[in-house]
């Protein structure tokens, strides 16, 4: 595989022609004082060495209406949404689940999240679609694994072994372990993590629904052991949930410097919906009772006045409830990029659509105080 880190945009290598500064006017005017004087000739000798050398634009030309971001000091860059895979290959066939793909990477979309299933249908769906785009250079692999609590040595290498076979890779660019065994050490998971970054098939560590005294202990053994820390972390955040990630990971994340991508980022789907009422929801149970019945809790007093602060914000500025619900993490400290869960391309489409939001000050402020709990 390549070295150079994946997601980044490069560099146009086009320069502009010599600046002719002939004409700017007379030279400077000197001073008395010898202290002044010699400072005004640095300066011109130095526009005089610049009006010489050929100069480079300063920020590149705007080719997208987005920045990735970095993934804290992994050197991989991805787009303020990674897509979370894990459902595609219950909903979706190699068809649907390639356009949907697509359409996520046509909007800039380079990080994906894929789950160690039993079945594997969503990791080999993604390995096709990888292989038939030859967007694997491009895009940003996140594979959790240790759902089930197997984070022992032998488990975390079975499970990558099954993920790359079924990719169709040979590299996953971030391990996140889902959660740790408290049956299991710790310093044999990260000594099992770091067999696996030397034989070059996991770049970097991720945490999952780990607790703050899990990701100091890991800290201080990475430190202690030379072993592999980790620079990511996967936790539930989002307008409605935000008590136990504020009162608890936030600080550790903060002061390690993870970078944070919020799992749940818009509650099951209720930020995303259009002021669900109660008569919606009735109508919504006669046509999706699962869904309703996982949108039901959502519908307090909080709740209602969270969604239509995102649904008046959403209106103001044209776009929908679900890119301002995202747009109000990606103003969070250290909150690199939500992930999001889609099922169809206009799900895809709205969730995108937050890279371009950039939420005002009082907007922020707005969403913050409907979410206060």
């Amino acid at each position: 595989m390549s070295d150079e880190p994946r997601g980044r945009h490069s560099r146009p290598d086009d320069e502009t022609r010599p600046v002719d500064l002939t004409g700017l006017g007379s030279p400077l005017a000197t001073d008395p004082e010898p202290a002044v004087a010699a400072a005004l000739a640095v300066v011109e000798r130095s526009l005089a060495q610049m009006a010489n050398r050929a100069t480079r634009p300063l920020l590149d030309p705007p080719s997208q209406p987005f920045r990735l971001r970095p993934l804290a000091r992994t050197g991989l860059a991805v787009f303020p949404v990674v897509l979370n895979t894990s459902k595609l290959g219950e909903t979706a066939d190699r068809t649907s689940a390639h356009r949907l793909l697509d359409a996520y990477a046509a909007a800039g979309g380079n990080a994906l999240l894929i789950d160690d299933v039993a079945d594997g249908g969503t990791a080999q769906l993604v390995g096709t679609w990888l292989a038939s785009r030859r967007r694997r250079e491009q895009t940003v692999l996140l594979a959790r694994v240790g759902t089930a609590g197997d984070t022992t040595a032998a488990g975390l290498h079975t499970a990558v072994d099954r993920l790359l076979r079924r990719l169709g890779t040979d590299q996953l660019d971030v391990l996140v372990l889902a959660g740790h065994d408290p049956a299991v050490v710790m310093e044999e998971t990260l000594t099992a993590v770091a067999g696996l970054r030397d034989a070059q098939r996991v770049g970097h560590l991720g945490a999952g629904d780990h607790s703050p005294e899990r990701l100091i202990q890991a800290r201080v053994l990475a430190g202690q052991r030379g072993l592999p820390r980790f620079e990511v972390v996967l936790p539930v955040h989002s307008l409605m949930q935000r008590a136990d990630y504020e009162t608890g990971v936030r600080q550790v994340a903060h002061a390690q410097e993870l970078a944070c991508l919020p799992r749940s980022p818009l509650a099951g789907g209720f930020l995303a919906a259009q002021v669900p009422t109660r008569g919606a929801l009735r109508r919504l149970r006669e046509l999706d009772p699962a869904r309703a019945e996982r949108l039901q809790p959502s519908l307090t007093r909080r709740g209602m006045r969270i969604v239509e602060t995102v649904v008046r914000i959403a209106e103001e500025r044209d776009v929908p409830p679900a890119a301002v619900a995202l747009g109000w993490l990606l103003t969070r400290p250290y909150v690199t990029a939500p992930i999001v869960s889609a099922t169809s391309v206009e799900e895809v489409c709205a969730a995108t659509a937050a890279s371009g939001v950039h939420l005002s000050r009082s907007e922020a402020a707005a969403l913050e105080r409907a979410s206060a709990e």
